[in-house]
């Protein structure tokens, strides 16, 4: 660790005050032709990262064609009138550029990294794409066949179908269903034609900021951006839904894989809007790391380290603008689907009643420090404003999350996993052989069959 991020993480141990000084000198905020830029200068390493966020995501594409944003974002390199898809590619590797697009409902995101000293031909080519990329159809085809193959190959991958199941079944109806990525029947309805719309919607229309880390050179971004991307400031953005309701789910949703000699659980539920961004963050933050943030918390205790039952068990809630999701997932040997369902259940129910001081403790400081180093590089830290941005959040929280962490007890806890993963909001999901059906009904579960087909 460099001393510029232990200072940095330092920092975030001291008083706010002097925290508050390093933000105030080392980040600074520009308007570019109307368009937000952030700039945490760091000149330690002759390198540089740059982020574009769109104020669009996933929610903007058509109901027929679903994953159409993230194939466009995927297809910026496939060619221009100018150059081949293989010279774009060669170009960028020869400067050693880093490239990758992330695309949520609400938003999108493309990240561009490398070396200072090829800082402006790769931004300048990263550019020349968002201004002029021709999606050809031989290459569009050839992604649209390998993304189609990998979908109706997902079957073999228990886990990814279980969370893709899942999320389509705890987020029913909410408008936030659908995958990103898009389905089997969207993903051959999307032409050259409707990515080039896109592009035009994202380059004209959609509200942008950029996030830039790197040395006093990195400005030079200002003109790339008016004169290569040619971009102005958008005042438009998809509606994004308010989410009132939870989707009802009383019976346990079994999906069906053949040939399965493991099964996949899932249990969790969707945040609704107005549980999202009311300052309670850090708290349910808290809540999923007490319950599964790491080898430590309380489901791989008992899941693992007592009853072997299985390898790993995760648990997770994440916010965005106007929803969030709070999740369990875990996986187990056919014959041992019981005792996990149960035990999971059990372990959610006797930490929303009861948690004992030494586990309290030691859930609170993993989770310190574990937030601490996840802002130990610059760059994370830039994801982190991103984040906040989006969510509207003032960027001084990040400097207070130890401080609210301190000052929760462990009646705020259990109250926040039983508001959380309380079995009566529950969304509960199995995935695997159809055989298991009966194993549930018999121990007194109500199930309801799916096939995962239609999931694809």
């Amino acid at each position: 660790m460099n001393f510029r991020k232990i200072l940095l993480v330092s920092l975030l141990l001291s008083p706010f005050s002097y925290a508050k000084n390093y933000l105030d000198e080392n980040l600074q905020s520009y308007k570019w032709n109307g368009i937000d830029i952030v700039w945490m200068h760091d000149d330690t390493l002759p390198t540089y990262d740059v982020t574009f966020y769109f104020q669009e995501g996933a929610l903007g594409d058509k109901p027929k064609l679903f994953g159409m944003t993230d194939l466009m974002f995927n297809q910026l390199t496939s060619g221009t009138k100018r150059y081949s898809q293989k010279q774009i590619v060669e170009s960028l590797e020869f400067y050693g550029a880093s490239y990758r697009s992330k695309v949520t409902h609400e938003f999108s995101l493309f990240n561009v990294g490398g070396l200072v000293k090829d800082f402006v031909p790769t931004m300048k080519m990263i550019c020349h794409l968002f201004d002029n990329a021709d999606f050809p159809k031989r290459e569009l085809n050839q992604t649209k066949s390998r993304g189609l193959s990998r979908l109706k190959n997902l079957v073999t991958d228990h886990s990814k179908i279980a969370s893709r199941a899942f999320r389509y079944e705890s987020l029913k109806g909410t408008g936030f269903e659908n995958p990103t990525e898009g389905t089997i029947k969207s993903l051959k309805n999307i032409s050259s034609r409707d990515l080039k719309k896109r592009l035009e919607f994202f380059n004209k229309q959609a509200v942008k900021r950029v996030y830039i880390k790197g040395p006093k050179e990195v400005k030079e971004l200002k003109g790339i951006l008016a004169n290569d991307c040619k971009w102005k400031q958008g005042h438009i953005a998809t509606a994004v839904p308010v989410v009132k309701s939870l989707p009802e789910h009383k019976k346990i949703i079994f999906v069906s894989l053949p040939n399965a000699n493991q099964v996949q659980l899932r249990i969790g539920r969707v945040l609704k809007t107005d549980e999202v961004n009311i300052g309670t963050e850090e708290l349910k933050t808290f809540a999923a790391n007490h319950l599964g943030g790491g080898f430590t918390s309380q489901l791989m205790q008992v899941l693992r380290v007592q009853k072997g039952l299985t390898y790993s068990a995760g648990a997770v809630v994440a916010e965005q603008g106007n929803y969030g999701r709070a999740l369990i997932a875990t996986f187990t040997k056919n014959k041992t689907l019981l005792e996990l369902l149960e035990s999971t259940l059990a372990t959610i129910k006797k930490n929303s009643q009861k948690i004992d001081q030494k586990s309290f403790v030691l859930s609170r400081n993993n989770l310190k420090g574990n937030y601490l180093l996840g802002l130990e590089s610059t760059t994370d830290f830039l994801q982190n404003l991103i984040i906040f941005d989006h969510r509207g959040k003032d960027y001084e929280e990040i400097y207070k999350f130890s401080k609210k962490i301190d000052s929760y007890k462990k009646s705020d806890l259990e109250k926040m996993i039983k508001e959380l993963f309380g079995r009566q909001k529950q969304t509960i999901l199995v995935a695997g052989d159809k055989k298991l059906v009966q194993v549930l009904k018999k121990a007194g579960f109500e199930v309801e069959v799916k096939d995962y087909k239609q999931y694809l």
